[in-house]
């Protein structure tokens, strides 16, 4: 499966990534000096690059740049993620992200009213936001899991395979019944 890896500004969280060729690996501004900490490479640059430090970056030869001014209705990381879904991509895994939490989780949120899938990577978390349909915990995962609801109410929601389970049960966005 095809991935677009965007990386933000926010806090380093070290990870393994194994990039294809296949795979997009997009820098929001700053998200440029996270990649070369984690000694990857960038296939496109973009932002108003007002938090990027590395240097070599204005080095031509390095990979595509994207320039946008400060005032935008887009933060650098929602341009990242439409330039990502108008190349196609439905998968996306974005590091560097908890800088700007409650935006990010509002761009997982654009994703999946695209039919597309997120997932906002930090240091001991995971985060995706689902939209109409299911998601499974993959049997590897080790953790905690909680559910909470960002619409209004969440209706026949179900939890199964985990330590608390639930079937047909309503969430909502006033009580976090999903907290584990």
């Amino acid at each position: 499966m095809e991935t677009c890896y965007i990386f933000g500004a926010g806090d380093f969280t070290p990870c393994t990534i194994d990039l294809t060729s296949k795979d997009l690996v997009i820098a929001a501004d700053g998200g440029y000096d996270y990649l070369i900490r984690l000694g990857l490479r960038a296939d496109v640059v973009l932002g108003d690059f007002d938090s990027v430090t590395s240097p070599d970056l204005w080095d031509d030869a390095i990979c595509e740049k994207l320039t946008y001014p400060p005032e935008k209705d887009d933060t650098d990381m929602m341009l990242a993620i439409k330039l990502g879904l108008s190349r196609g991509y439905r998968e996306f895994a974005i590091y560097g992200g908890l800088d700007h939490t409650i935006a990010n989780i509002q761009s997982l949120t654009y994703l999946a009213g695209e039919g597309a899938a997120g997932i906002l990577y930090g240091d001991s978390y995971a985060l995706t936001v689902i939209k109409d349909s299911s998601f499974t915990v993959p049997k590897d995962a080790t953790g905690m899991v909680s559910v909470f609801s960002l619409s209004d109410s969440s209706e026949n929601v179900s939890i199964k395979g985990l330590k608390y389970e639930v079937d047909g049960v309503t969430l909502t966005n006033v009580f976090p019944l999903g907290v584990i």
